[in-house]
């Protein structure tokens, strides 16, 4: 039998590793997050600036207002529909509202709303709720896994798996797309990509396995834990 200090000081770094993980996966959100506002909203309410110090312009006719007022009123609008898009990536108020599945089926029906990719949704086992870190990281992970399909798949077809056991959520994304290279599997979309996946997985306990050949497609594998068993730091919040 080790002895005791050797024995704590694994426990020790088994939770450092973990709190590493989870302060990784929260810098990668903020980052994200600064990305996607800096992308389209600060761009446009630079633009609405200029049109409102350009309405100051004594020299201006009625009708010259009249189009920096259209112009701008079409820009504020156009800032809240990205802020509103925003929000529901990050937090979807079904999430919280009705759980992982009916927020997992929202999911899949929007994409295939905006692409035309059928989206096959099913879920088994427990309809019961998991932790509320589990469930916004299985979403997140879904999402992703879902953007990377409309950008790069070329896919006709996916379908999204939810088993949730008394003890575990797993979660299958597969298409029938052309796949993709393993060495460019850290690279695969432009949000927090595989690697990050991964990441966000083994901070909680859980794992995630990719099978990509070239053309066959690809599957996702996700597998967590139903609820968090170390107290640690939060990875979405209180």
């Amino acid at each position: 039998m080790p002895p005791p200090e050797a024995t704590d000081c694994g426990k020790g770094g088994r939770r450092d590793r973990y709190a590493v993980r989870l302060l990784r996966a929260q810098e990668r959100d903020r980052k994200w997050l600064a990305d996607r506002i800096h992308e389209d909203p600060l761009q446009m309410l630079s633009h609405i600036t200029r049109l409102l110090d350009r309405a100051t312009n004594a020299s201006l006719t009625a009708a010259d207002l009249n189009d920096v007022a259209r112009e701008a009123a079409r820009l504020t609008a156009t800032v809240s529909d990205h802020l509103q898009a925003l929000a529901r990536d990050l937090r979807p108020s079904v999430l919280d509202d009705f759980g992982l599945a009916p927020a997992l089926r929202a999911l899949a029906a929007d994409l295939t709303l905006r692409s035309g990719v059928a989206v096959r949704f099913t879920v088994h086992g427990d309809q019961g709720r998991a932790d509320s870190d589990i469930e916004a990281t299985c979403y997140r992970i879904a999402q992703e896994a879902l953007q990377n399909v409309e950008r790069h798949a070329e896919a006709g077809q996916v379908d999204v798996r939810l088993t949730v056991s008394v003890t575990t959520v797993r979660m299958v994304v597969a298409d029938d797309g052309v796949g993709f290279s393993p060495r460019g599997r850290h690279d695969v979309g432009a949000g927090f990509g595989l690697e990050d996946m991964e990441q966000r997985a083994l901070a909680l306990g859980g794992s995630v396995r990719v099978r990509s050949l070239r053309p066959s497609g690809t599957v996702l594998r996700l597998s967590l834990p139903r609820q968090i068993t170390v107290g640690a730091i939060p990875l979405y919040g209180e």
